[in-house]
């Protein structure tokens, strides 16, 4: 299992990579999950918060030849999910806007082409590296909007709250609701436990020289 982190400054190199993404995520969040994605394009899904400033998590199978999954990060002090779209779904705390503060969003695992093991390999090896890219980047913690199963899961391994109250969309067919996540060392402790990952695997293919150049963006700073 390979996670590849890819930077805006890595991102004219990553083209194809980024192409079959963004097919994948067509795949799976509408044609697997079904999804009512206003305006997407018929087997690619990029939205408006595909922008400059995101950055990219792809899952690869073994052999590092399939893309499995993937998910992405957007700064919440531009235009993201939650403030744009979403807002009235964070009526406990609002929306959260902090230049240490994160959206994770598109978090997608091609389930059909997986095993259950596999699954499970693939999200801990994913949200793994994402916690620990945001320990080094300096970011803090991370918003999301996901199905309210998900939530329990989160409790497991990261401290969670959430952002509003639960909600349902008929036009889904289910229940989504917002949360914030502390990125802490601790957090990701656990989660290597739940998942059975060892040090190693929450580094393994972050340690790259685009990753390096980035950790210490001057628009991440920890949260005082």
């Amino acid at each position: 299992m390979i996670v590849t982190l890819v930077t805006p400054a890595a991102r004219a190199d990553c083209r194809e990579s980024l192409e079959e993404m963004h097919r994948l995520r067509y795949h799976v969040a509408v044609e697997q999950w079904g999804w009512k994605i206003p305006g997407v394009e018929k087997g690619y899904d990029k939205d408006a918060f595909d922008t400059d400033d995101t950055l990219y998590f792809l899952a690869y199978a073994e052999g590092g030849e399939r893309l499995v999954g993937c998910g992405r990060l957007n700064p919440t002090m531009k235009p993201h999910l939650l403030s744009e779209v979403f807002a009235d779904l964070c009526d406990l705390q609002g929306v959260p806007r902090d230049p240490a503060i994160y959206e994770f969003s598109r978090y997608i695992v091609d389930h059909q082409a997986l095993s259950k093991d596999a699954q499970f390999a693939v999200r801990g090896r994913l949200t793994a590296a994402i916690n620990r890219y945001c320990l080094e980047a300096g970011v803090t913690a991370l918003t999301w909007l996901a199905y309210q199963q998900m939530y329990a899961r989160a409790l497991n391994v990261w401290d969670t709250k959430p952002l509003g109250l639960p909600r349902y969309f008929p036009e889904d067919g289910a229940t989504y609701i917002a949360a914030i996540s502390q990125m802490t060392e601790a957090g990701l402790a656990r989660m290597a436990r739940a998942f059975g990952l060892d040090d190693k695997a929450t580094r393994a293919s972050l340690d790259n020289s685009e990753y390096a150049q980035e950790t210490r963006r001057p628009d991440v700073r920890r949260a005082s």
